[in-house]
């Protein structure tokens, strides 16, 4: 068996906690996967075969798996090559991503054998409003690396079989909590149509230094070097740039910021089904 791993992650997080995985795995297995970050790029269209293994990973945008995943992967051929997916979430909610994702991967030949949905601190998570703020921590990267163990006792006792994945249930977040973010929507929703405003990563031109780094990790090549702003058709706001920015010369004022930050910090937890 070859096993081979994507990974889509603007700010980092979804790779690190693949590369758990794979060290999970690689622990417990003579097969040693090779890891792929495909953020900036497309990969090169690659065809495998039923005695393969692909693991993805990728942040969740609105309740699905980042769509630029999907374009990343477009062409490939499964042929019945088993697949897991990892769905990477800041702490509400990872919806229906993990179906989302295994539709995708099914449509294009692959038979999904598992899937997982893990914590990472939110892309608005700011000292301000924190959400999931330092997450995957040590006892999420435990339970990452076990999950790539299990993985690998199912390859070895040849037991990776289909699974459905709408089976995997997130973990409820509190009444309260719930009902608050779904009267900020009903209410940002309205405000959006009577008076629409497209939120995007802002520079402070006092801070910035013209060092380059935001337009060389923007996944969608929204900064360019002649314009650190971002642009609008195709900012995914990601919040890479925000995050790597050495001067922290760049924001994102989201207005999900703060109701993120005080209606889900009860800690969830990864949950994962092989």
């Amino acid at each position: 068996m070859i096993i081979t791993t994507f990974a889509f992650s603007p700010t980092g997080t979804s790779a690190k906690i693949l590369k758990g995985v794979i060290t999970g795995i690689s622990a417990h297995s003579t097969v040693k996967p090779d890891f792929h970050d495909v953020t900036l790029s497309e990969a090169a269209p690659k065809s495998f075969s039923a005695d393969d293994l692909v693991i993805v990973a990728a942040p969740v945008y609105g309740g699905k798996i980042a769509p630029l995943l999907k374009q990343r992967l477009k062409g490939w051929q499964g042929n019945g090559a088993k697949c897991i997916v990892i769905a990477v979430y800041g702490n509400r909610a990872f919806e229906n991503a993990l179906t989302d994702v295994s539709e995708f991967m099914s449509a294009q030949g692959f038979t999904v054998c598992g899937g997982g949905a893990f914590i990472g601190e939110h892309s608005y998570s700011t000292s301000e409003y924190p959400i999931a703020q330092g997450r995957p921590d040590t006892i999420d990267m435990e339970a990452v690396e076990r999950f790539g163990r299990e993985i690998a006792s199912k390859i070895s006792g040849g037991m990776l079989a289909p699974v459905n994945l709408a089976t995997l249930t997130d973990e409820p977040s509190p009444a309260e909590s719930l009902k608050n973010f779904r009267e900020f929507v009903i209410g940002y929703q309205k405000q959006q149509a009577e008076r629409p405003r497209t939120y995007l990563p802002e520079v402070d031109l006092q801070l910035c230094d013209g060092c380059g780094v935001c337009y060389s990790v923007c996944p969608t090549e929204a900064i360019t070097e002649e314009s650190h702003s971002a642009d609008p058709t195709k900012c995914i706001k990601c919040c890479a740039c925000v995050k790597v920015c050495p001067q922290d010369a760049r924001s994102l004022q989201s207005p999900f910021a703060p109701v993120l930050s005080a209606n889900f910090n009860h800690r969830k937890s990864p949950r994962w089904i092989l």
